[in-house]
Protein backbone atom coordinates (compact mmCIF):
# COMPACT_ATOMS: atom_id res chain seq x y z
CA UNK A 1 0.00 0.00 0.00
CA UNK A 2 1.20 3.37 -1.07
CA UNK A 3 2.03 6.22 1.57
CA UNK A 4 -0.92 7.96 0.51
CA UNK A 5 -2.92 5.65 0.85
CA UNK A 6 -1.65 4.48 4.27
CA UNK A 7 -2.01 8.07 5.29
CA UNK A 8 -5.84 8.41 3.82
CA UNK A 9 -6.45 4.69 5.84
CA UNK A 10 -5.04 6.49 9.06
CA UNK A 11 -7.21 9.44 8.67
CA UNK A 12 -10.47 7.73 8.29
CA UNK A 13 -10.05 5.44 11.45
CA UNK A 14 -8.64 8.58 13.22
CA UNK A 15 -11.94 10.17 12.18
CA UNK A 16 -14.19 7.24 12.46
CA UNK A 17 -15.58 8.33 16.02
CA UNK A 18 -16.05 11.51 15.16
CA UNK A 19 -18.52 10.71 11.98
CA UNK A 20 -20.47 8.62 14.14
CA UNK A 21 -21.07 11.29 16.03
CA UNK A 22 -22.25 13.57 13.50
CA UNK A 23 -24.34 10.71 11.91
CA UNK A 24 -26.13 10.35 15.18
CA UNK A 25 -26.98 13.82 15.45
CA UNK A 26 -28.56 13.71 12.32
CA UNK A 27 -30.53 10.64 13.10
CA UNK A 28 -31.97 12.37 16.42
CA UNK A 29 -32.63 15.89 14.53
CA UNK A 30 -34.20 13.80 11.66
CA UNK A 31 -38.04 14.56 11.28
CA UNK A 32 -38.07 10.74 12.03
CA UNK A 33 -40.28 9.30 14.81
CA UNK A 34 -40.03 5.93 15.76
CA UNK A 35 -43.57 3.84 16.16
CA UNK A 36 -45.28 6.87 14.87
CA UNK A 37 -44.09 9.40 17.78
CA UNK A 38 -45.30 6.22 20.55
CA UNK A 39 -41.26 5.74 21.74
CA UNK A 40 -38.58 8.40 22.23
CA UNK A 41 -35.99 8.76 19.98
CA UNK A 42 -32.61 8.04 22.21
CA UNK A 43 -30.19 10.01 22.55
CA UNK A 44 -27.39 8.26 19.97
CA UNK A 45 -24.94 10.67 20.27
CA UNK A 46 -24.47 10.33 23.74
CA UNK A 47 -23.99 6.60 24.03
CA UNK A 48 -21.16 7.12 21.08
CA UNK A 49 -19.46 9.68 23.52
CA UNK A 50 -19.58 7.37 26.15
CA UNK A 51 -18.83 4.25 24.58
CA UNK A 52 -15.87 5.86 22.54
CA UNK A 53 -14.32 7.86 25.63
CA UNK A 54 -14.28 4.23 27.73
CA UNK A 55 -13.07 2.00 24.54
CA UNK A 56 -11.28 4.67 22.25
CA UNK A 57 -10.52 8.22 23.76
CA UNK A 58 -8.05 8.95 21.80
CA UNK A 59 -10.60 8.44 18.68
CA UNK A 60 -12.58 11.05 20.62
CA UNK A 61 -11.26 14.13 22.10
CA UNK A 62 -12.51 17.08 23.44
CA UNK A 63 -12.72 19.08 20.27
CA UNK A 64 -14.80 16.22 18.37
CA UNK A 65 -17.06 15.87 21.64
CA UNK A 66 -17.97 20.06 21.48
CA UNK A 67 -18.37 19.40 18.01
CA UNK A 68 -20.87 16.97 17.66
CA UNK A 69 -22.50 18.95 20.88
CA UNK A 70 -22.84 22.19 19.07
CA UNK A 71 -23.97 20.61 15.84
CA UNK A 72 -26.99 19.20 17.65
CA UNK A 73 -27.52 22.12 19.39
CA UNK A 74 -27.54 23.90 15.71
CA UNK A 75 -29.83 21.27 14.11
CA UNK A 76 -32.39 21.25 17.50
CA UNK A 77 -32.61 24.48 18.07
CA UNK A 78 -31.60 24.09 21.25
CA UNK A 79 -29.49 26.72 23.31
CA UNK A 80 -26.30 27.33 21.96
CA UNK A 81 -23.77 25.52 23.92
CA UNK A 82 -26.23 23.06 26.33
CA UNK A 83 -25.40 20.00 24.11
CA UNK A 84 -21.42 20.53 24.08
CA UNK A 85 -21.53 21.08 28.35
CA UNK A 86 -23.28 17.82 28.32
CA UNK A 87 -21.57 15.69 26.19
CA UNK A 88 -17.85 17.24 27.69
CA UNK A 89 -18.94 16.82 31.29
CA UNK A 90 -19.96 13.45 30.42
CA UNK A 91 -16.53 12.85 28.60
CA UNK A 92 -15.12 14.28 31.72
CA UNK A 93 -16.33 12.20 33.96
CA UNK A 94 -16.29 8.83 32.19
CA UNK A 95 -12.36 9.82 31.56
CA UNK A 96 -11.93 9.44 34.95
CA UNK A 97 -13.48 6.00 35.83
CA UNK A 98 -11.96 4.79 32.31
CA UNK A 99 -9.72 2.49 34.40
CA UNK A 100 -12.89 0.96 36.06
CA UNK A 101 -14.86 0.54 33.12
CA UNK A 102 -11.70 -1.11 31.19
CA UNK A 103 -12.01 -4.98 31.72
CA UNK A 104 -15.13 -4.92 32.97
CA UNK A 105 -18.24 -7.14 31.97
CA UNK A 106 -20.63 -5.53 29.89
CA UNK A 107 -23.10 -5.28 32.27
CA UNK A 108 -21.18 -3.10 34.43
CA UNK A 109 -20.57 -0.92 31.77
CA UNK A 110 -24.10 -0.71 30.91
CA UNK A 111 -24.62 0.66 34.28
CA UNK A 112 -22.26 2.94 34.13
CA UNK A 113 -23.08 4.16 31.22
CA UNK A 114 -27.24 4.50 32.60
CA UNK A 115 -25.46 6.52 35.52
CA UNK A 116 -23.88 8.94 33.11
CA UNK A 117 -27.20 9.30 30.97
CA UNK A 118 -29.26 10.20 34.99
CA UNK A 119 -25.87 12.63 34.99
CA UNK A 120 -26.49 14.24 31.54
CA UNK A 121 -30.61 14.46 31.75
CA UNK A 122 -30.39 16.21 35.32
CA UNK A 123 -27.80 19.07 33.54
CA UNK A 124 -30.31 19.33 30.91
CA UNK A 125 -33.52 19.39 33.14
CA UNK A 126 -31.78 21.62 35.28
CA UNK A 127 -30.31 24.09 32.63
CA UNK A 128 -33.50 24.19 30.91
CA UNK A 129 -35.65 25.03 34.06
CA UNK A 130 -33.13 27.63 35.16
CA UNK A 131 -33.72 28.70 31.71
CA UNK A 132 -37.62 28.76 31.44
CA UNK A 133 -37.93 29.87 35.28
CA UNK A 134 -39.77 27.10 36.16
CA UNK A 135 -39.26 23.65 37.36
CA UNK A 136 -39.92 21.41 33.92
CA UNK A 137 -41.51 18.00 34.17
CA UNK A 138 -39.39 15.36 33.77
CA UNK A 139 -41.36 12.48 32.39
CA UNK A 140 -40.79 13.29 28.14
CA UNK A 141 -36.65 13.25 29.15
CA UNK A 142 -37.12 10.43 31.50
CA UNK A 143 -38.58 8.48 28.78
CA UNK A 144 -36.03 9.69 26.07
CA UNK A 145 -32.96 8.82 28.68
CA UNK A 146 -34.31 5.14 29.20
CA UNK A 147 -34.72 4.52 25.85
CA UNK A 148 -31.41 5.17 25.36
CA UNK A 149 -30.02 3.59 28.23
CA UNK A 150 -32.21 0.41 26.61
CA UNK A 151 -30.79 0.91 22.96
CA UNK A 152 -26.71 0.96 24.54
CA UNK A 153 -26.41 -3.05 24.60
CA UNK A 154 -26.87 -3.13 21.00
CA UNK A 155 -24.52 0.02 19.69
CA UNK A 156 -22.11 -1.21 22.08
CA UNK A 157 -21.81 -4.67 20.33
CA UNK A 158 -21.39 -2.81 16.92
CA UNK A 159 -18.96 -0.37 17.49
CA UNK A 160 -17.00 -3.33 19.63
CA UNK A 161 -16.71 -4.99 16.52
CA UNK A 162 -15.88 -2.00 14.46
CA UNK A 163 -12.82 -0.52 17.07
CA UNK A 164 -11.66 -4.81 16.96
CA UNK A 165 -11.98 -5.38 13.45
CA UNK A 166 -11.49 -1.89 11.42
CA UNK A 167 -10.19 0.47 13.85
CA UNK A 168 -7.23 -1.72 15.55
CA UNK A 169 -6.61 -4.69 13.77
CA UNK A 170 -6.90 -3.44 10.32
Amino acid sequence: MGYRAENLLRLMRAITPTLLGVFGVILLAAPVRLFEGLAPTPIIPLVIVFFWTVYGPDLMPSVSVFLIGLLQDLLTGGPLGLWPAVYLATQFIVLSQRAYFLGREQKVVWIGFALASLGAGLILWLVMSLMSGALLPVGALALQLIATVLIYPVFAIVFGELHRRVLVEA
